[in-house]
């Protein structure tokens, strides 16, 4: 990835809706398998953001191919352990951490199957992962190729990849079901060669969409606390090895 995607994540996410609401679920999702005093993986962590709460739960270790990436963690989330390493090839002993999470880490990698086998291996008896990856190759936009996205997945394809890394995997399901739609004819859109309306990252702008999307997404939370969705950008999966 660039650095100036690097930047551009930074700046958003501390405050932009999709960011505060992946770490809103990541924590529900979780909480059956956090506790204090535990050590921690944010696998692919790039700027930090996206893991740096789970450091009240203990000891935080991000993981970053990209030293770029890991500049940001220095400068930005002195709570994160910064490690430049592959998530293809961990270097950490087996069973050395309680929890770990990978948000749109397997969809960047050369190797999917030993990125999760790593996991897997790091992982203690009866510890967590929680997996947040892009769902869907017919939603897959220019945005992919910018923060170099090799594939996208269907919720059982990345629970098989789970299971066969020896995982038991605890919950399967979609989410941001509600951007799917919109979603869906940019994609088509940008096949046809149609120039979808400009993206833009002002102030105004992004209160707007906070506004919109925000309360959606507090909804999908609520649904997902008892069920599934059948359909969303994103699929995310809780695994645990036993």
């Amino acid at each position: 990835m660039e650095v100036e995607e690097y930047a551009r994540i930074a700046a958003a996410e501390d405050d932009h809706w999709w960011y505060r609401n992946t770490r809103a679920l990541m924590a529900e999702l979780l909480r059956p398998w956090l506790a204090t005093g535990q050590r921690i993986l944010d696998a692919g962590c790039g700027p930090g953001g996206n893991g740096a709460w789970l450091r009240s739960h203990g000891q935080l270790v991000g993981v970053d191919v990209a030293r770029e990436a890991l500049e940001f963690v220095r400068a930005r989330r002195p709570e994160t352990a910064p490690v430049c390493a592959s998530a293809e090839r961990l270097p950490f002993e087996d069973a050395s951490f309680d929890v770990a999470v990978g948000i749109t880490l397997l969809y960047t990698v050369n190797d999917d199957v030993a990125a999760l086998a790593e996991l897997a291996r790091v992982l203690r008896a009866g510890g967590a992962v929680l997996l947040l990856e892009p769902a869907f190759d017919s939603l897959r936009r220019a945005h992919d190729v910018t923060v170099h996205g090799r594939r996208r997945y269907r919720r059982h394809e990345l629970a098989d990849i789970a299971m066969r890394s020896g995982l038991r995997v605890r919950r399967a399901t979609y989410a941001y079901s509600f951007l799917a739609p919109p979603a869906a004819v940019l994609a088509v859109l940008e096949r046809r060669g149609t120039q979808p309306p400009q993206e833009t990252g002002s102030d105004v702008d992004r209160r707007a969409l906070d506004q919109v999307f925000a309360p959606l997404a507090r909804a999908e939370r609520r649904w997902l606390n008892q069920h599934d969705v059948p359909v969303g950008t994103s699929v995310v999966v809780v695994a645990t090895r036993d």
